[in-house]
């Protein structure tokens, strides 16, 4: 089918802030980082701490407001581990911090996490179990279910540049706008 070949991008990103800087995941756990528009590739992967090689990437989101700072979240449920990982860089993928997962659910491996763009230490995430906001760059989590919104897979998450709604992507639910 496919789906057992390894070493596909499964998310490529561009810096907002700093032109040439471009970020790529792939199925097969290697993160790359280029600063010059895609001529050159540096593989980062070996900076990033506490997470098993082969660890498919499944989202890389640039800083907002830092043009060597991105965010990554690995998926490990193939491996029966459902534990969430995500990591924040703010040097280029020289060095990689675990963000923290105190709020996040044991079992809720992490699909995308996304930057506020008017509020740097405000964090999103969507999880296989809900959609989580961290208030302070990713030391803990809470929950933001309610508002209609069911404890469903969160693949995508938006930020409504003008209208400053949060719109997301769910699996098996389509699309649910949070207003203002």
């Amino acid at each position: 089918t496919g789906v057992e070949t390894y070493g596909t991008v499964f998310v490529i990103a561009e810096s907002p802030v700093k032109k040439g800087v471009l970020w790529a995941g792939s199925d097969d756990g290697l993160v790359h980082v280029s600063e010059d528009g895609g001529a050159r590739w540096k593989n980062v992967t070996a900076a990033v701490p506490g997470v098993a090689a082969a660890s498919p990437v499944s989202h890389v989101e640039p800083s907002r407001t830092a043009g060597g700072t991105a965010y990554v979240a690995f998926d490990r449920h193939m491996f029966d581990d459902f534990r969430p990982y995500l990591y924040k860089t703010t040097d280029y993928g020289k060095t990689f911090v675990a963000l923290g997962t105190a709020g996040l659910p044991d079992k809720g491996y992490v699909h995308v996490v996304k930057e506020d763009p008017k509020v740097p230490s405000l964090l999103y995430a969507g999880t296989e179990l809900g959609l989580y906001a961290s208030y302070d760059t990713g030391k803990t989590w809470v929950s933001l279910h309610g508002r209609n919104l069911p404890t469903v897979a969160v693949h995508d998450i938006l930020v409504h540049p003008r209208e400053n709604d949060l719109i997301l992507a769910t699996h098996g639910r389509a699309l649910w706008v949070l207003d203002d």
